[in-house]
């Protein structure tokens, strides 16, 4: 009786040792895609949601003339032209250069042939212009940081 105990014990651990070692080598089939693909946000933001596209026009503030008369065309390959005009001067820039969006899809920077860099939030038919650490302009001259879409 001793010995059959024995015998089935053996044979049950046996049989379990078995089983986890098929568990262990069988082969799982996988779909993994071994491409490349870029990851997709699809979190809404100005750059997927807004028609940010076009001509943008204001007149920005200027510290010793009534004011910057500034035109900016954003194109779909991240590429802009922007002009500006000093009121009541003889001073005209012409630049054009390529934008750079943040990392949330929000604000573009726009990089000038001169290292000057200009930073706006991009609204709905609106750019914003920021302040040099990326924040908007708040107080009594706000709205004259904003440029509108024609």
């Amino acid at each position: 009786m001793k010995n059959t105990f024995y015998a089935i014990a053996f044979l049950a651990v046996g049989m379990m040792s078995c089983e986890q070692k098929n568990q262990s080598e069988t082969p799982v089939a996988t779909t993994e895609n071994t491409q490349d693909s870029t990851v997709v946000s699809d979190v809404h933001n100005s750059r997927n949601s807004v028609d940010w596209q076009g001509t943008y026009e204001g007149t920005l503030p200027c510290a010793d003339c009534p004011g910057i008369k500034t035109t900016i065309v954003l194109n779909q390959d991240d590429s802009f032209t922007m002009k500006q005009e000093y009121l009541e001067r003889e001073s005209a820039s012409d630049d054009k250069g390529n934008f750079v969006w943040s990392e949330d899809g929000g604000k573009i920077q726009l990089k000038l042939k001169d290292n000057e860099v200009y930073n706006f939030l991009v609204g709905e038919n609106k750019l914003i212009m920021l302040d040099q650490d990326g924040n908007e302009v708040t107080g009594e001259l706000a709205e004259q940081y904003i440029l509108n879409k024609k």
